[in-house]
């Protein structure tokens, strides 16, 4: 994460730590397999150039029934992070943009690394507009381990 923290801010990218690695960062009880990091569509292609011999899969656009972003992969030290830049969820029949998540994040301080992260708020409602089974569960471990 410092290595991502610097280098993120070097280059005036835009961003914040999403999904299990988010919660985990603000004492949720679960177990990050990955780093996701949503930023905007700028910031994505900025991220590629930055972790260009990182790279499992560029990125580029990708859309599924559930979420659409411009979308990469990259593996550090074992470590898998997905960029996903001007990130949506579908509602419905409607596109809902994430992107309100980079105008003030969350800042969560270890080791003297500062960390944006997509509060749990945030979180709480993307997971429960998503209805997966893996989601259901990070709802109730958000519900129970935190004060929302």
């Amino acid at each position: 994460m410092k290595f991502l923290c610097e280098e993120f801010e070097k280059a005036d990218i835009r961003w914040v730590v999403a999904g299990s690695l988010s919660l985990a960062l603000q004492e949720v009880n679960v177990k990050p397999r990955d780093i996701d990091i949503f930023t905007n569509r700028k910031g994505a292609f900025k991220i590629n150039d930055l972790l260009k011999k990182h790279e499992k899969k560029k990125v580029e656009y990708s859309q599924t029934n559930r979420f659409a972003s411009f979308f990469g992969v990259f593996r550090i030290n074992d470590v898998k992070i997905e960029v996903m830049g001007d990130y949506k969820e579908r509602e419905g029949d409607k596109w809902i943009s994430l992107s309100h998540r980079l105008r003030s994040p969350k800042i969560v301080e270890i080791d003297g690394v500062k960390i944006p992260v997509s509060p749990l708020e945030d979180q709480l409602t993307s997971y429960k507009r998503s209805k997966r089974l893996k989601d259901t569960e990070k709802v109730q471990r958000i519900l129970q381990n935190s004060k929302l």
